[in-house]
C-alpha cells in the first residue's frame, strides 16, 4: 500500500484520498478540490479533530505530491510557503463561511513523501511565527497509517477478499487477464454490503471499495494497460447500480454511485486522452492487426469506447443536474464541450478507417447504435445520415462482390474460416440480421426517405432470402442485465420482419409498436434518468441495445 500512496498524482488521486479519509473520520467536506488551488486551499473541512480531543475546527488543507525540500518550499508560486501565505493573509480572512469564523483554524500539509531533513527548520520557523493557527504535517507515513486504519482495516475485508486484490493487482500486467479475480472480489464484497444490517456499515462498505477499485486502477494505470481500467471502472458501476437503487434513491447511496460514474468518466477521458489521435491517422488502427477481421474487431471496439465515453459526459451533464450556480453551469458547458469533441473525434475516426463500414460479426450493431445515439443526443443528425449512407454502400458492395456479411452467430471461429476460404465464402448462408434490422430502423428514424429507400432495395434486390430480426427485452431482462448477456437468456426476437416500401408507413410501424410493446421504459434505470446503464451493460456484456433507444427519436413529421 505504501507504493500506491507513493504514487499518487495531486489532482484527483491524492487530494481525494484525503478526502475519503477525513469522511472517515466523519469530518465533512465544506469545499471539495477544484482545478486550480484557491487561495493555496486544495480542501476545506469542518469537524472534529481527532489528533486533538475532538475539538471543532476547520481544516484548510493545501495537498502536495511527493517529498517537501527547499525548492517545493519556496521554487515558484505554487511552492508550500506562498501557498501558507494565502490561506493565512487571504482565505483566513476573506473566504472562511460567516458561520466557522469562530472556530480554530488547523493548517494542514497533506503530501505523499517525506519531509527533507533542510526543510524541518523552515518549517518549525513559520510555524512558531504564527502560532495563532494549529499546523500539521500529514506525511506518506501518516496517510498510509490512516488509510490502512480507516479504509482498509484488518477487519474491513476477509483474508479470501484481501487474496482477490492482490491477485488481481498481480495479473494487470496480462493484457488477456479476464479480470476474473475482481468479479469474485465484487461478488464478495456486494455480499457483505447486503449482509450489512444499517445503513452506517453498509455505507463504509462502499467506502472501502471505492478505494480498493481506485488502487486497482492506478495499478493498472502503472503497468499502461488502461482497457483493463476500463473494464474493472465497467465491472464497479454495473454492479453497483442493482444494489444501490432498488426503490426509493437514497442520498448518500446516490452520491456513492455518482463517485463510481465520475470514477468510470475519468477512466474513460484517461484512455481517449491516450488514443484518441490515432483516429486522426488514416488506416491508423490497422497497425497491429494482421488481417482485416482482427483490424474489423479492433476498430469496433474501440468505437464502443469513444462513444461511450461521449455518452458518459452527457449522462454526467444530467446527473449534476440544472443548477443555476455559476460552478455548475461552466460545469456542464465544459462537460458538453467535451462531448462534441469526442463526438468529432468518433466521426474523423470512421472516416479514416472505412473498413469500419464493412461490420463482420451481427453484436456489432451494438457499438453502431452507440455512435448514432451519441451523435442524435448531441443534433448532429446529417452526421448520422452520412454514416448510414456509408453502410449501406459498403455492405451492399462486400455482399454482392466478395460474399462478406455480418455473420449472425457471431461466432469468430466461423468468421475468422469465411475470411480465409473464399469458396466456403461463396456458398455460406448468413440466415438471418438483426444489424441489418437496425440499420433500417435508423434511416427510418432519420426520416431521409433517400437513405430508407437504399436498405429498402438493398433487401429486396441482394438479401432477399435473409431473415430480419429484432431483439426486444422483456421485464425479466433488467433482473440479468448487469452480470452477463442477456440476449440469449431473456427477451425475445421478432422473425420475418418485412420492411414496407414507404417510409411513412415504417415510421408507422415503429411508432405503434414503441407506444405499445416498450417494456423497457419501466426500467429502473430509464425512470430515473440513468439511461446509460443500459448503453453500458449492453457494451460490456454484449447484450443487443433496446430498441427504445432509437426509436424514443421518431418524432410526429411526415406521420
Amino acid at each position: 500500500m505504501a507504493e500506491y500512496i507513493d504514487s499518487l498524482k495531486e489532482d484527483g488521486e491524492l487530494d481525494k484520498l484525503i478526502q475519503d479519509i477525513l469522511r472517515a473520520y466523519g469530518i465533512t467536506i465544506f469545499v471539495a478540490p477544484e482545478k486550480g488551488r484557491q487561495f493555496g486551499v486544495d480542501i476545506y473541512a469542518i469537524g472534529k479533530d481527532f489528533e486533538d480531543n475532538g475539538r471543532e475546527k476547520v481544516f484548510l488543507i493545501t495537498v502536495k505530491q511527493g517529498d517537501l525540500d527547499r525548492n517545493t518550499w519556496h521554487g515558484n508560486q505554487n511552492s508550500l510557503q506562498p501557498s501558507l501565505e494565502d490561506i493565512r493573509t487571504v482565505f483566513i480572512r476573506s473566504n472562511l463561511a460567516a458561520q466557522h469564523k469562530h472556530l480554530p483554524v488547523k493548517i494542514v500539509v497533506a503530501f505523499n513523501g517525506l519531509l527533507k531533513q533542510q526543510m524541518q527548520q523552515n518549517w518549525r520557523g513559520y510555524t512558531e511565527s504564527h502560532p495563532e493557527f494549529d499546523y500539521a504535517l500529514w506525511n506518506s507515513g501518516w496517510i498510509l497509517t490512516q488509510f490502512e486504519a480507516k479504509l482498509l482495516s484488518e477487519d474491513a475485508f476477509s483474508s479470501d477478499t484481501r487474496s482477490l486484490l492482490r491477485k488481481t493487482i498481480i495479473h494487470l500486467e496480462n493484457p488477456d487477464y479476464q479480470l476474473t479475480d475482481f468479479t469474485d472480489l465484487l461478488t464478495k464484497v456486494i455480499d457483505q454490503f447486503k449482509k450489512a444490517k444499517i445503513k452506517k456499515a453498509k455505507l463504509k462498505v462502499l467506502r472501502e471499495l471505492h478505494v480498493t477499485v481506485s488502487i486497482i486502477l492506478k495499478y493498472a494505470e502503472q503497468a499502461d494497460n488502461l482497457m483493463h481500467s476500463i473494464r474493472v471502472s465497467e465491472k464497479y458501476l454495473l454492479t453497483l447500480w442493482p444494489v444501490l437503487n432498488p426503490g426509493e434513491p437514497d442520498k448518500d447511496f446516490t452520491l456513492a454511485f455518482v463517485a463510481a460514474h465520475d470514477t468510470l468518466m475519468r477512466t474513460y477521458l484517461a484512455y481517449y486522452n491516450k488514443i484518441g489521435f490515432v483516429g486522426f491517422i488514416r488506416d491508423g488502427y490497422s497497425r497491429r492487426a494482421h488481417d482485416p477481421v482482427i483490424y474489423t474487431y479492433t476498430m469496433y471496439e474501440q468505437i464502443g469506447i469513444i462513444s461511450m465515453t461521449g455518452l458518459i459526459l452527457l449522462q454526467m451533464c444530467d446527473l449534476v443536474g440544472q443548477a443555476n450556480q455559476a460552478n455548475i453551469s461552466t460545469f456542464r458547458e465544459n462537460l458538453e464541450n467535451k462531448a462534441k469533441e469526442v463526438a468529432a473525434t468518433l466521426i474523423t475516426t470512421f472516416n479514416n478507417n472505412p473498413i469500419v463500414y464493412s461490420p463482420r460479426a451481427d453484436e456489432q450493431h451494438i457499438e453502431i447504435c452507440l455512435a448514432l445515439f451519441l451523435l442524435q443526443k448531441l443534433g448532429m443528425q446529417e452526421q448520422i445520415r452520412s454514416l448510414l449512407y456509408m453502410f449501406n454502400n459498403q455492405i451492399g458492395e462486400g455482399f454482392m462482390f466478395l460474399h462478406i456479411f455480418p455473420e449472425f452467430t457471431n461466432s469468430r471461429r466461423k468468421i475468422a474460416e469465411l475470411e480465409v476460404d473464399y469458396e466456403k465464402r461463396i456458398k455460406y448462408d448468413y440466415q438471418a440480421s438483426n444489424l441489418f434490422t437496425v440499420l433500417a430502423e435508423w434511416a427510418a428514424i432519420t426520416n431521409d426517405k433517400n437513405c430508407y429507400r437504399l436498405y429498402f432495395e438493398m433487401k429486396e434486390r441482394l438479401l432477399k432470402e435473409m431473415d430480419l430480426l429484432l431483439w426486444f427485452p422483456e421485464k425479466e431482462t433488467e433482473d440479468i442485465l448487469f452480470t452477463k448477456t442477456a440476449t440469449l437468456e431473456s427477451g425475445y426476437a421478432l422473425s420475418n420482419i418485412v420492411l414496407p416500401e414507404s417510409l411513412i408507413e415504417m415510421r408507422t410501424i415503429i411508432k405503434r409498436e414503441y407506444e405499445n410493446n416498450c417494456s423497457e421504459k419501466e426500467f429502473s434505470f430509464i425512470k430515473q434518468g440513468i439511461w446509460s446503464i443500459g448503453l453500458l451493460a449492453s457494451r460490456h456484456f454484449r447484450t443487443y441495445i433496446f430498441p427504445y433507444y432509437w426509436r424514443q427519436f421518431l418524432t410526429e413529421e411526415d406521420i
